[in-house]
This record gives C-alpha cells, structure tokens and sequence, in this order.
C-alpha cells in the first residue's frame, strides 16, 4: 500500500491502470497468429474503448470516436514477454499501403501504436507501429522531441551506427475480420503482439524483466487520416502552467501521461479495470512525488519562455504551479551545468522522492533507513 496519504489530491489524477494476467506455464509462450480466440486470450478482460488524445475536457466537439470506431485492447505477460492484442473497428477506409519494414506508417496508414516505458524515467522508451498487413515499425526514442530527442530505428541507421535500434524477439500478426482493406464501407481488423522484455529494456539502466506485482509505462494509440485522428487508451493530459490546469494534448510523446500495466498472478487479473484507479495507487506508490515534480518541469520550461532562463528557487515558479499538489509535500530546485535544473520532491519522513531535470528525465528513489539518509539526486550536463 501507498506510504503517501490516500487522501491527497494527486491521487485522482492517476492515468488508466491495467493488470495483465500471467499465463499458465502450459500455454506459455503464447502463439501469435493474430487468432484472438484462443484460451489464453480468456483470461484477460477488454480495456474500455479508446478516446479522443486530449480526454474528455478537451476534445474538440465530434472528434470523439463513435461506437462503429471502436478500439479497445488486451495484455498477458510471462517471463519473455508481455502479450497485447487489440480490435480495431472501423466504418471508415482502412488504408494499409506500406509494404516495407520501419516504414512510417502513422503518416499514411491505418495505424496501432504501443509505447512502453518500464523504468517510467521517459527517456529511452519504446514505441511499434503496425498496419492491416502487418507491416512494423520499430523505434526508441532517447527522449521526447520536445527535449530534444531522436529517433533511433533501423529507419534512420544501419546496423552498427549510433542511431541504430532493432527488435530481436518481437513476434506480431494482424488478421481481417471483416470488411475488406480500402473499402468505403470500413473493416474490422486485429492486432496479436509479443514484446520482449529483451528488447524493452534496452538502455534503461536498471531494467529488468518484469516480475509479479512490477508495474510499466506504457499507452496505446490509434491513428486514421494520414494522423489527424489520434485515439488513445490513456488521454495525453498533463499541467498546463499557461492555463494553470491539467489539459489535454495532442502528443503522444508525454511518456508522464503514459497509463499503467501491472504483471499480475497466474490465471486472471487482481481487479478489473474498474478497478484501475485503486490498481495505479497500489503498484505506483510514488505517483504524487511523479505528478508533483512533473508539474515543476512544465513551469519551469514555461518560466524559461517568459523570463529567459530556468527558476533557481520553486518560490521563484509561484502563479505556474498547482499550489494544491505543492503543499503536501517538499519541493526543492538545483541548478545543474549548462543552465539546466533538477527538481526534486519529497514526501514525509519515508525516504521517497523524485527528480526530474531540464531534460524531461524522471527518478525515483528511495534514501536508506537511518537518521543520516539521503536520497541520491541524479547530475546533468
């Protein structure tokens, strides 16, 4: 259980939350043919249908994706892989054009996107795209775009090269339900995925495969119309300091706003989604520590637009911050080389804090016991 008080307020901020049952050792490792009516897939239940990237606050009128486009997915984990299969309704053309492997399909393509974080730092996480035909596109990400980061695929370089990233244990299939490809009248049509953890964890520092009760970053995203439409499980909502409020954004790459999958027991979930919020607070102790020093990172890139330079001091933030989610807790700031900044939040007298830099990289940490502890805050350059 939370060692936070379940009576602040960050808790009801907390994204979608989804446990993934483990399968049993007899049907493990779990064929994928893009068949979703095997046993296995039984024992996970159906996430609720996707909604428009913003949420509900903020998507604009009719952009909401109506029951004949529904989305919705599913996940099983085991010791090599976590398993998603997703049905993806449509009564629009379902375009599936490329062909060729790394391609980028968002921009042309029916799409189903899966972006995975495990260390939940934001920096170094995963994203696979897929089409009708099953054509893939793999990427990392070292940090988001707007940090300034890049992709590193088999795209953008060659075996060997810096930029270079590829997957070695990935297996995935689509299949047609019903409809046909390209026809006006729409299709459905379905994904069967195994990520893994192998090629997860790369460059993640720390990383591991997953065990019973671990929890994951992770969200998923369907695009249509060459990407004007963006349906996602988890909306892309973060503190907008501008507008002093939590505000929806059409951006994927905010892995802070990413939901939650927990590795769970043998045979079925600890709790339906219904439960998610409940599930989120149980495998995520650290959320208000991670919502709190978030909202330090967006006021502070927003006080470098208006003043020119990053804040030293959190007083220094006062009128971009949610005072509400500031106040329960400890805030700090640092300056670092090269004009950056690390944020730091504490709660109690747990040892529990978090971090996050200039940079969009967030840790979490935990001081050892004893009346000298300190957490170790991370550098940057």
């Amino acid at each position: 259980m939370p060692t936070l008080p379940a009576s602040l307020p960050h808790w009801a901020l907390v994204p979608p939350a989804y446990v993934a049952p483990r399968l049993p050792s007899d049907q493990a490792p779990l064929t994928i043919d893009g068949n979703l009516d095997k046993p296995a897939w039984a024992l996970a239940p159906w996430s609720s249908p996707f909604g428009e990237i913003r949420g509900r606050a903020d998507a604009p009128e009719g952009s909401w994706p109506t029951p004949q486009r529904r989305t919705r997915m599913k996940m099983l984990g085991d010791d090599d892989y976590l398993y998603v299969a997703a049905v993806l309704e449509s009564d629009m053309p379902v375009v599936a054009e490329f062909t060729e492997r790394n391609s980028p399909i968002f921009q042309r393509d029916s799409d189903f996107e899966v972006f995975v974080d495990p260390l939940g730092s934001c920096h170094a996480y995963k994203e696979l795209e897929i089409n009708a035909v099953g054509t893939v596109w793999n990427l990392m990400l070292d940090r988001p775009y707007s940090d300034g980061g890049s992709e590193l695929s088999g795209r953008v370089a060659k075996a060997g090269e810096p930029a270079f990233y590829e997957v070695h244990a990935q297996r995935s299939a689509t299949r047609l339900l019903s409809g046909r490809l390209g026809d006006a009248a729409g299709a459905t049509w379905c994904v069967e995925l195994a990520l893994a953890h192998s090629d997860t964890i790369v460059a993640q520092p720390g990383a591991a495969p997953p065990k019973e009760g671990d929890a994951w970053r992770i969200n998923f995203s369907r695009v249509e119309e060459r990407g004007e439409i963006n349906w996602t499980w988890a909306p892309q909502v973060v503190w907008e300091p501008r507008t002093r409020r939590f505000e929806g954004k059409v951006n994927m790459h905010l892995p802070d706003a990413w939901g939650f999958v927990t590795f769970g027991p043998v045979g079925g979930p600890a709790g339906e989604e219904a439960m998610a919020t409940q599930a989120a607070v149980t495998v995520d102790e650290a959320w208000p520590l991670r919502v709190a020093a978030m909202a330090c990172y967006y006021a502070q890139h927003a006080h470098r637009e208006q003043h020119g330079s990053f804040a030293a001091t959190v007083e220094q933030l006062a009128g971009l911050l949610p005072a509400e989610l500031l106040e329960p807790l400890h805030a700090t700031i640092s300056e670092t080389r090269g004009g950056g900044f690390i944020a730091e939040v504490r709660g109690a007298a747990d040892g529990l804090s978090c971090h996050v830099n200039d940079l969009h990289e967030l840790t979490v940490a935990r001081a050892p016991p004893g009346p000298a502890a300190a957490s170790t805050c991370p550098t940057s350059e």
